[in-house]
């Protein structure tokens, strides 16, 4: 078999696999919506939570006012798209504040210990001071570890 067979194998294999186009790509079918309500329905059914989608809605109908018609799901997919990204953040900002908290929970016991050592010290200090008077009488020299 040479290299002309096969292409012409797989050019007729290809040719015959192709199907054509069912529908040109179109807009999509549903209307703009015209009331709040239907808005907050559509912003509901992007995935955005109904407290956002009540707030979103009046803010996403007039900027459809000054863009246009056919312009309504561009817009909410770019609100959805933007409160995916706000929650995201939020939630790095939420894990960041859960990780200060738990370090200054660490720095709070440790100060708590540092504070039980120094009362420790304060003791063998004093007992040092007791001891002192009492020491056997040797070389000025001598250190005692």
């Amino acid at each position: 078999m040479d290299f002309r067979t096969i292409w012409r194998w797989w050019g007729q294999r290809s040719v015959a696999t192709i199907k054509p186009p069912s529908k040109p790509a179109s807009r999509s079918t549903r209307a703009d919506p015209q009331q709040l309500a239907d808005w907050e329905a559509r912003i509901a059914a992007a995935g955005i939570t109904p407290e956002w989608a009540t707030k979103l809605a009046p803010a996403l109908a007039a900027s459809q006012q000054e863009i246009g018609r056919d312009s309504a799901t561009a817009l909410i997919r770019g609100a959805a798209l933007a409160v995916a990204l706000q929650a995201e953040s939020q939630a790095q900002v939420d894990r960041s504040l859960r990780d200060v908290r738990e370090v200054e929970r660490l720095l709070g016991a440790f100060s708590g210990e540092l504070e039980k050592l120094d009362e420790v010290l304060e003791v063998l200090a004093a007992y040092a001071q007791r001891m002192r008077p009492h020491a056997p009488v040797g070389s000025p020299r001598r250190t005692l570890h």
